[in-house]
């Protein structure tokens, strides 16, 4: 891959773990306030359109965050020579372990919430 085609993937990668993670916040912060009996019936109306809203931005960065992990995965690895090779091998896969099961709980509960 190109240099630039490189940069651009990984800033789409981060941008869209950000919008995930963010539409993943909002849902739960918007459920919490939706269960507030004070509300009315205008109020709880827009906060579930709000859910309906993040729900798809939430499912559809998980799909762009996939496709560009793709990317990362299969057209390039770049490892510096400074013998730090399988230091960073090990905690890129620790990370993605931790971050994998995150969105897989993440986005169970954002399924339950939105459907």
């Amino acid at each position: 891959m190109k240099p630039w085609l490189i940069l651009i993937n990984d800033f789409s990668h981060d941008l869209f773990t950000g919008l995930w993670f963010g539409g993943f916040v909002t849902m739960f912060v918007l459920r919490q306030r939706a269960a507030d009996p004070a509300l009315d019936g205008g109020q709880l109306t827009l906060m579930t359109e709000l859910v309906d809203l993040f729900f798809w931005v939430t499912l559809g960065s998980l799909g762009c965050i996939i496709l560009t992990g793709v990317f990362r995965f299969f057209y390039y690895r770049s490892w510096d020579g400074s013998g730090m090779k399988h230091i960073k091998k090990r905690l890129l896969i620790i990370k993605h372990a931790v971050l994998g099961t995150s969105f897989l709980i993440g986005t169970g509960f954002v399924v339950a919430w939105g459907l």
